[in-house]
């Protein structure tokens, strides 16, 4: 039982990595002003729902409250990644990238 603890956790924790990488992504790709305002404004409003802990549909509403979450986030997250240009989207995720290994590397070094 424990390898399968051990891989579970190495799972979620990509995974986890993950979807902190596409926020702080597109955290940073909303403040850009060569983007049009509306991609900065959806790519604002995904990162403003992921951190969000206000839910559109309450999760206590038996299915619809948890599907909300399963379903509207990823293809939030899909339609605002597509709708940046790549160029800008790899310049965007290579400085998220690099804020986050500073953070990871100043955290664990205290």
């Amino acid at each position: 039982m424990g390898i399968i603890t051990f891989i579970l956790k190495a799972i979620l924790k990509e995974r986890f990595y993950k979807l902190q990488l596409h926020t702080k992504t597109l955290s940073i790709a909303s403040k850009r002003s060569d983007l049009p305002i509306y991609t900065r404004l959806l790519a604002a409003f995904v990162t403003i729902y992921i951190l969000s802990p206000i839910d559109l549909i309450p999760s206590f509403i038996p299915v619809i409250g948890v599907m909300d979450d399963i379903i509207l986030i990823p293809l939030a997250l899909i339609l605002a990644i597509k709708m940046i240009p790549r160029p800008i989207m790899n310049e965007c995720r290579h400085m998220a990238e690099c804020e986050l290994s500073a953070k990871t590397s100043s955290g664990s070094a205290s």
